[in-house]
This record gives C-alpha cells, structure tokens and sequence, in this order.
C-alpha cells in the first residue's frame, strides 16, 4: 500500500469503499425522508391521526407536532440529498428516527398495533415500493426493523462522511484549492 510522502499516513485501503457506499446509503435515507414528508405536508390531518393512534403524546401536541415533522423531514431530505451539511443531516435524520422507533417498539410492546404506522402519510400510494415500505395497515415488526436498518445507514452516512457527488465535497474542494493557491 501506498504512503502519502507529507503525512506518512497510508493511501488507499477502505477509505475508496467507504466514499462509495455513503453515497447509495445518503440517498436512500434522503430519498425516503423525502417519499414520506411529501405525502404527509399534503395531508397534516391524517398525519395527525396516525400520531393520536399511538397514544404516545398529549392531544394538544398532536397537530402542531403533525405540522412541524413533515417539514423537518423534507429539510433532512433535501440536506442529504443534495449532500449538504451531511454529517449534521444524518444526526437529525438519526433523532427523527429514534423517535420512530420508540413510537413503533412502544405500540408492539403494548399491543397497539391496530393502526397504520404514518410513516409514509395516508398509505393509500399504488406505488408498489412504497406499499412494500409503509408495511400495510397494522404496526409490524418489519415497521420497527425498516426503521432500526435506515437508523445504520444514518450512522453509516455520519461516519463516512457525505460520499461522492456532494455539495460538501464540491465545498470541501474549493476551500482546500484556495488554501493552497492562496
């Protein structure tokens, strides 16, 4: 393997891997936050229904809480999509989720599992993808799962960074090229 003459640090190993997996891995987590924020902005109220079916928080939280998350998630979408602030993107793409999952293990703990999730708005897509990810009309361990699974792919874009085709990239580039010239 390969040194780097001014640092003595090795070049090369995981490192290509590594930019080329957090690519596939943002823009999935980005792409589903935005398939599930468009449909929720588009209908707050069944969203808020979703969220009252889970018996999880004060009904007066329910609507503000149903008005504000889908815009958090469209925000966390486009930032990963674009690639953009993606290390702060993943962790608020991470705290969204985590709250997901509580919902969703709290509802299979105590068998509230009667309702659909929300997590991807009313369900009522044809769109054969998306019914296969919104899971159906009752919480399933396979909600819980999906959710746990896009968590390790937020952490994964955390760790490696934005990956190839980013405007952090395209920013990080310009800086190191202007250092250097100036």
């Amino acid at each position: 393997m390969a040194s780097n003459s001014r640092t003595g640090k090795s070049v090369g190993g995981w490192r290509p891997v590594i930019a080329i997996a957090a690519l596939p891995a943002r823009l999935v987590v980005g792409g589903i936050f935005l398939i599930a924020g468009i449909d929720k902005v588009q209908a707050p109220g069944a969203f808020a229904d979703a969220i009252r079916a889970f018996h999880l928080l004060p009904p007066e939280l329910v609507l503000p809480l149903a008005f504000v998350l889908p815009w958090l998630e469209l925000l966390v979408a486009a930032y990963l999509l674009l690639g953009f602030m993606t290390r702060p993107a993943s962790i608020g793409a991470g705290v969204l989720l985590l709250g997901f999952v509580v919902a969703l293990g709290s509802s299979l703990v105590t068998g509230n599992t009667d309702h659909a999730c929300g997590c991807f708005g009313s369900g009522d897509s044809v769109n054969p993808v998306l019914a296969f990810l919104a899971g159906g009309s009752t919480i399933t361990w396979w909600d819980l799962i999906r959710d746990l699974l896009l968590i390790g792919l937020a952490t994964l874009v955390f760790v490696c960074g934005p990956g190839l085709l980013s405007l952090d990239g395209l920013i990080g580039r310009r800086s190191a090229q202007y250092r250097v010239t100036a």
